[in-house]
């Protein structure tokens, strides 16, 4: 290429920036007001949840030798031929490996600089999203919608809540590849043509499609939103009377995306996601007493790990804090501007394809709070398309009436940028909170053997293997159910010889507890006996409460209370408790229940127990190691115990 011919393509792309500088700065600060909501959490040191701590361990090591290993080496040391990693992962581990062995120049890799760059990860993953809203939306409607959709795609709390700096899972990343998708499968349906262009952007749906099947499990939602599309568009085009060349190239067009996805998925996936994907629909989608049943009382399933995760519970009693007055957009849209658009225009092929994106995600959340997150941008959709309506029908219409509906879309954006920034800044990093666990797991890397192995409940296990490297009998992969269980088996036991002999199947190194499982004994019941009902006599026998403690002054007097949940005591009477084991209750509640009333060393916490409580394994290793012959007390911090187990 010669150096004239190089000129003249610069001049070209200089001619192509200055024209669309407009809509380019619009773009930039979308992506700017994305980014910082979401980067504002890079404040803290460590990550958020707990998935994140195990996908940021599996793709450290694709980043320092390219090669995903066969096994777990951290996790469930007790099985002799390892835990199998999920493959679900594989995609996103090598593709954030690769992207921070780029930015980095192939250096050599450090922890420190890999936790710095997982907690960038998600934010611009988040932000890169709201960007490709825009183009969605642009090519949907128009510019000012898309405008629309990309800001609330940037702000709405349950959208930001995945991709916020630290949310290092797969989730991240896979809305990209969807809506991306989504605009290319709009580009080839939208004016029903067939043609090389609508060929190609078919192709490219169903590849970026495909991206999302090997990034993420939610998946699923591609081929519920594209099939109740197609088939509501063409029995919606036989009722229009729609040109038949229009409606064979709508088919043609989809097929080549859907086609395409589903043999993608298949070789990369398996076949399994077919029958995943009917199982949800004919569970959840189908309005039947049955199902109304099962929606409504979800958080009762008849499985352990449904009636102890806290996001199976019912999404719907969360969507204040998820969506806040947003909510009303999809509201609007489904009963009104939807129907609306399609009688107005007949060859819009668009709408319909948003409309089951909102429908079938609004059920999603409604039934579980952890699929909440999906609802998120279409949150944003809808926006786009109840404001894309509107400007329409003002057309010509009189200044006030536009004036109202300005003021209307800023008032929104102002609630918008409001939730999403309250909502990061009430989120913080379980592992940052006063609770000891970031100090321990620092303490346990630089002062435990590195071949040790650590008996513990499932909930800190990714916390333990990536800060730690650590080993652990269980992590939140709930991998093994006998692992969960014999946990809480071990702290529920009130034979100390039952407890001994749970430990010896296991010969750990270390036990590792904290406090907040002194008040957990309903969860510790139904895994320890593998039930759902907590009203079983097996775990109600227990009775548990932790609350924590809080001191007050009051201005005049000097005088200090300690407030423990809807308790006040003298500091007299909070500090006269015991934190060592009793054997006699020291309590009468309602004149009627003897109960033991302890207090933590650090004087931060209380807790309630009766005598089945009081005589378990766990309380007497807090409050009763000198009891103990067989177990010893090894470090201490705050809520969090290493306890060394003598087994004979």
């Amino acid at each position: 290429m010669t150096s004239l011919s190089i000129m003249l393509d610069l001049s070209s792309l200089q001619k192509k920036i200055l024209a669309h500088k407009t809509e380019l700065f619009f773009i930039f600060l979308i992506f700017l007001l994305a980014f910082g909501i979401r980067a504002h959490l890079m404040i803290y040191d460590l990550l958020f949840g707990y998935d994140s701590y195990f996908h940021a361990r599996i793709a450290f090591d694709v980043a320092k030798t390219f090669t995903v290993p066969p096994i777990d080496p951290l996790a469930y040391f007790q099985l002799e031929k390892g835990a199998l990693l999920p493959e679900i992962g594989t995609f996103f581990w090598y593709f954030t490996a690769i992207i921070f062995r780029i930015f980095t120049f192939f250096q050599p890799v450090t922890k420190e600089a890999w936790i710095v760059a997982v907690k960038f990860f998600p934010a611009i993953f988040g932000a890169l999203t709201s960007v490709a809203m825009y183009f969605l939306g642009k090519e949907a409607y128009n510019k000012k919608t898309g405008v629309i959709m990309a800001f609330f795609a940037a702000v709405v709390p349950a959208f930001v809540y995945r991709t916020m700096a630290g949310f290092f899972e797969e989730d991240s990343l896979g809305f990209l590849w969807f809506v991306i998708g989504l605009y290319f499968f709009i580009k080839s349906i939208k004016n029903a043509e067939f043609n090389k262009n609508s060929i190609i952007n078919a192709v490219l749906a169903g590849i970026f499609f495909t991206l999302m099947a090997i990034t993420w499990g939610l998946f699923l939602l591609i081929p519920l939103v594209l099939v109740a599309w197609f088939g509501s568009t063409l029995v919606l085009g036989w009722f229009r009377k729609l040109e038949k060349e229009k409606m064979i190239n709508l088919v043609k067009n989809f097929a080549i995306t859907f086609l395409l996805f589903a043999v993608l998925t298949t070789l990369f996936t398996g076949p399994n996601w077919i029958g995943t994907t009917t199982n949800y629909v004919t569970q959840y989608l189908p309005i039947s007493g049955e199902n109304i049943d099962r929606i409504e009382h979800t958080e009762t399933e008849a499985n352990v790990y449904s009636a102890s995760v806290g996001e199976e519970q019912k999404g719907v009693n969360f969507w204040g804090n998820k969506y806040n007055a947003l909510i009303v957009f999809p509201i609007i849209m489904l009963l009104f501007f939807v129907p609306v658009r399609l009688l107005r225009k007949k060859t819009d092929f668009v709408t319909l394809l948003m409309f089951y994106w909102v429908l079938i995600t609004m059920v999603m959340a409604y039934v579980k709070l952890k699929f909440t997150f999906t609802f998120g941008l279409p949150i944003a959709v809808a926006a786009g398309v109840v404001f894309a309506e509107l400007f329409s029908w003002l057309g010509n219409r009189p200044g006030f009436e536009k004036k109202l509906v300005a003021f209307a879309l800023g008032f929104m954006c102002l609630i918008g940028v409001a939730a999403g920034s309250f909502f990061v800044s009430q989120n913080v990093p379980g592992i940052e909170q006063n609770t000891g666990w970031k100090e321990t797991l620092y303490w346990m890397e630089e002062n435990t053997p590195e071949d040790s192995t650590f008996f513990n409940w499932w909930d800190e296990g990714h916390w333990t293997t990536f800060i730690a490297e650590r080993k652990v009998s269980s992590d939140n992969r709930n991998y093994i159910f006998k692992s969960n269980s014999d946990v809480a088996r071990f702290m529920l036991s009130q034979d100390l010889n039952e407890a001994d002999e749970i430990l010896k199947e296991y010969n750990p190194d270390f036990i590792l507890l904290s406090e907040d499982l002194l008040g957990k004994a309903p969860s510790l019941g139904i895994y320890a006996f593998n039930i759902s009902d907590r009203t079983d006599p097996r775990i109600n026998k227990f009775t548990s409460i932790s609350m924590p403690c809080y001191r007050n002054t009051d201005a005049l007097s000097g005088k200090v209370n300690i407030q423990c949940g809807g308790n006040n005591l003298s500091e007299e009477e909070y500090l006269a408790l015991p934190f060592e084991r009793i054997e006699v209750p020291n309590q009468i509640i309602e004149q009627k229940i003897r109960v033991f009333i302890y207090r933590n060393q650090d004087a931060t916490k209380l807790f309630i127990f009766n005598k089945e409580m009081n005589d378990t394994t766990i309380v007497k290793l807090f409050f009763g190691i000198d009891e103990l012959d067989s177990f010893e007390e090894f470090y201490s911090n705050k809520e969090v115990r290493i306890f060394k187990p003598i087994l004979g």
